[in-house]
């Protein structure tokens, strides 16, 4: 005869392995739970009947297991509308100039696009470098002490030796310290939100020529 305490210790076993590897629903324990019951009840010993304290647990996993996915489920549909009402919210942003973290400028009819740095603290050195294709650098913008936040970097489209660049794609580099320390400033550009999109890491707008940002990162809006 198969003892109770053989077939309790299967039940746990597989209880646990189902909790492990998240492979089963909690319907799916729930019925495997009920089949190895009605085994252990039909196979247990007079001498050694079955144990109330075993059971109790393995119910209580059973029941840990449904009110943990029934939460999963409510929370995955609270995301999901939450993320359905941020899109719709962040439609307002359609036509407007935001301010993202990116690297890159463009330089059209000698006028260069506008640019920016976020600098997280107080900064007593804050410097610029704009970068031609191939990565020279061709201008320097000493910024000096900045206190914390959103800043214009103003470049007028010209080089160090006060001639216009010509026209074309440039990036960019920000560096700020304080006390000699880095305080990790952020690049920023500026851009038109053409559209509002989301994906699996939230909503995001589209500023046209391929570039996407995370609402979530924008500086500035005008």
């Amino acid at each position: 005869m198969t003892t109770t305490s053989n077939v309790g210790s299967s039940t746990t076993s597989a209880v646990n392995q189902a909790l492990q590897n998240g492979s089963a629903s909690a319907a799916d324990l729930q019925n495997q739970f009920l089949t190895m019951l009605v085994t252990q009840m039909n196979n247990q010993d007079p001498l050694n009947p079955l144990d109330n304290s075993q059971l109790t647990s393995q119910l209580a996993q059973i029941s840990t297991v449904s009110g943990l996915q029934t939460m999963n489920t409510t929370m995955t549909q609270l995301l999901q509308q939450t993320a359905a009402s941020r899109a719709m919210d962040s439609a307002n942003l359609i036509g407007k100039t935001v301010m993202v973290p990116g690297s890159a400028v463009s330089v059209s009819g000698g006028v260069p696009g506008q640019i920016g740095v976020d600098i997280p603290s107080t900064a007593d050195s804050v410097t610029v470098q704009v970068l031609d294709a191939s990565g020279n650098v061709v201008r320097t913008i000493d910024m000096k002490g900045q206190t914390a936040g959103v800043k214009d970097v103003a470049w007028d489209g010209k080089n160090d030796q006060g001639n216009a660049v010509a026209d074309g794609d440039y990036s960019f580099k920000v560096a700020a310290t304080a006390n000699g320390k880095d305080v990790k400033p952020v690049a920023l550009v500026y851009g038109k939100v053409q559209a509002i999109s989301g994906d699996s890491s939230g909503v995001l707008v589209d500023l046209g020529n391929g570039q996407t940002a995370s609402v979530d990162d924008v500086r500035r809006i005008s």
